[in-house]
C-alpha cells in the first residue's frame, strides 16, 4: 500500500531552504564579497588594447564592484523566482502522493474521477481493460487517470474534491495565499516570463505556507483512514 510520508517532505523543504539561505548569507557577506572582488578581472577594450584588468588595481575599481554587485543581485533574484517554481512543483508532487495514499486505501474513491470521458464518471474504454495484463495494472492505470482529473482546476477546486473525499476541511485563507503566492507566481514565471522581486523573507514565508499545507494534507489522509507516515508526530504538534 503507498503511504502518505509526511516526515520525508518535512526533510525536504528543511533541506531546500536551508540551501538558499546559506547561499544568500555566503553570496552577501562583506568579507567574501571582497574576496571574491579582489580576484576578479574584468575585460577592457580600447583602440590600442583589448584585454585584461584587475578590479582591485584598476582607477574604476569602485565601479566595477558595483557592476559585480549587480550582476550578483539579479542572479540571486533569478534564483529566487526560481524557488517559487520549485515550490509549486513540490506541492504537485505532494498532491500526487497524497492522492495516491487515498486511492490505493479504498479503489472506490476512484469512480467518480477515473473516466476517459468528461461527460460521464467511471467511463472507461474496453480496450484499457484488455490490453492490462493484470488487475493491479487496471487499478494502477485507474488511479494515474483519477489523479489527473482531480489535480485539474485552481487549488480550490483541488481542495473542495479533497473535502468531498475526507470530509476534512483546510482553511480556505492558507489555500487562497498559496495561489496567490506560490501557484499564480509560479504561471507567471513560467508562461510569461515576469519576474518578481523576491526579498529573503518572502521565500521564507512561501516555505512556511508549503509545510503548512503539507500537514494539513496529511491531517486529511489520517481523517480518511489512508496511510500516512508521520514518525516524528508533526501532525500531532501542529
Amino acid at each position: 500500500m503507498n503511504s502518505f510520508d509526511i516526515g520525508k517532505w518535512v526533510v525536504k523543504l528543511i533541506n531546500t531552504s536551508r540551501s538558499y539561505f546559506d547561499l544568500l548569507e555566503f553570496v552577501f557577506d562583506e568579507d567574501a564579497f571582497s574576496t571574491y572582488t579582489r580576484k576578479k578581472s574584468i575585460y577592457r577594450s580600447s583602440p590600442e588594447h583589448i584585454g585584461l584588468i584587475e578590479v582591485i588595481d584598476s582607477v574604476h575599481k569602485e565601479y566595477f564592484t558595483r557592476e559585480i554587485q549587480d550582476g550578483i543581485e539579479h542572479a540571486i533574484q533569478n534564483y529566487s523566482n526560481q524557488m517559487i517554481v520549485i515550490l509549486a512543483t513540490y506541492i504537485e508532487t505532494i498532491h500526487s502522493e497524497f492522492f495516491q495514499s487515498l486511492f490505493s486505501n479504498n479503489n472506490m474513491l476512484i469512480y467518480d474521477y477515473a473516466s476517459t470521458n468528461n461527460d460521464h464518471n467511471g467511463y472507461i474504454k474496453l480496450n484499457f481493460i484488455f490490453d492490462a495484463d493484470s488487475k493491479e495494472e487496471i487499478i494502477n492505470n485507474l488511479i494515474t487517470i483519477a489523479k489527473k482529473n482531480i489535480l485539474n482546476g485552481s487549488l480550490r477546486k483541488i481542495n473542495e474534491r479533497i473535502f468531498k473525499i475526507t470530509k476534512y476541511q483546510i482553511d480556505q485563507q492558507l489555500i487562497d495565499s498559496i495561489q496567490s503566492d506560490i501557484l499564480d507566481k509560479r504561471n507567471a514565471i513560467v508562461h510569461e516570463s515576469i519576474a518578481s522581486m523576491i526579498r529573503k523573507e518572502d521565500i521564507d514565508y512561501y516555505f512556511e505556507l508549503t509545510e503548512k499545507y503539507l500537514f494539513e494534507l496529511g491531517k486529511a489522509c489520517k481523517k480518511s483512514g489512508a496511510s500516512c507516515i508521520d514518525q516524528s508526530g508533526w501532525l500531532e504538534t501542529t
